[in-house]
C-alpha cells in the first residue's frame, strides 16, 4: 500500500514488538496514556479511576508508570473487578455504591487528588467531582449522550480544575517504545480472538459483553 509522506507522520512498530502487542497503541492505549499525561500526577498522590472498561484499563496501566501513592479503580461490573485484582494486584478496587466513603478512607486529603472518569454516565461524572480533594484535577476522558451539568453551588469551595479534550495520537512512539522495553503490557486486554471469516461472532460477543470479554482480535 503507498502511503503520501508515511515517512513523516507514520511509527514504525519497533523490532521485537509484535502486532498484537501494538493493537492497541493508536485506539484505547491512546486515550489512557493521554488522559494520563495531562493530568500531573505525582508520586504523593491518590488517583481515582472511574470506569474499567478498555480505555478504563489502558488509563490505569498508563497512570501506574507514573507510581502514584494510591490508585483506586471504582467500577460496577464484577467480571471486570475480578480483572483488575487478578493482573493489578496493587490496585484498589471499589464499586460504585461504596467509592465515596472508601476514597476518603484512602486519601490523605479528603479525597482524590486526581480523578479520570472514563465511564461516561450521569451518576460517574457527579462521581468524579464528589470524590475529588479541594484543588484536584478531574479529567473527563469519557464520552457523554448528553451535556452533563456543573453544579456549581454544591461545588463552591472545592477549587476543582477539570481537564478534557479529544485524544489525539501524539504519544504513540512513545508507548511503542515503552511496549518495547516491558513498561506496557496492554495483551491481558485482548481476551478473544477470532479469525476474520468469524468476525460477525466477534461483534456479537463484544455489543454483549459476554464471557467476560474486554477486547477482540480479528485474524486474517
Amino acid at each position: 500500500m503507498r502511503v503520501p509522506f508515511a515517512d513523516q507522520g507514520l511509527n514504525k512498530i519497533p523490532d521485537g514488538v509484535t502486532d498484537r502487542q501494538a493493537l492497541l497503541v493508536g485506539d484505547v492505549l491512546a486515550t489512557g496514556y493521554w488522559a494520563a499525561r495531562i493530568s500531573e500526577i505525582t508520586k504523593e498522590d491518590t488517583v481515582l479511576i472511574i470506569g474499567a472498561g478498555p480505555t478504563g484499563i489502558c488509563t490505569l496501566i498508563s497512570v501506574m508508570l507514573k507510581e502514584p501513592k494510591n490508585i483506586i479503580v471504582c467500577e460496577q461490573d464484577a467480571e471486570r473487578i475480578r480483572f483488575i485484582n487478578e493482573h493489578y494486584p496493587e490496585v484498589k478496587t471499589v464499586t460504585p455504591e461504596k467509592c465515596r466513603e472508601y476514597v476518603l478512607q484512602n486519601s490523605e486529603h479528603g479525597g482524590a487528588d486526581v480523578v479520570l472518569e472514563v465511564a461516561g454516565a450521569d451518576s460517574t461524572f457527579r462521581l468524579a467531582w464528589e470524590c475529588a480533594r479541594p484543588n484536584a484535577i478531574v479529567t473527563v476522558v469519557a464520552l457523554y449522550d448528553k451535556p452533563q451539568i456543573l453544579p456549581l453551588p454544591e461545588m463552591y469551595g472545592k477549587n476543582l480544575t477539570f481537564k478534557t479534550g479529544g485524544v489525539d495520537g501524539c504519544d504513540c512512539e512513545e508507548t511503542l517504545q515503552l511496549i518495547a522495553q516491558g513498561k506496557i503490557d496492554t495483551e491481558p486486554l485482548i481476551t478473544h480472538t477470532y479469525p476474520l471469516r468469524r468476525i460477525d461472532e466477534a461483534y456479537e460477543l463484544f455489543e454483549n459483553k459476554r464471557d467476560g470479554v474486554i477486547k477482540v482480535a480479528v485474524e486474517c
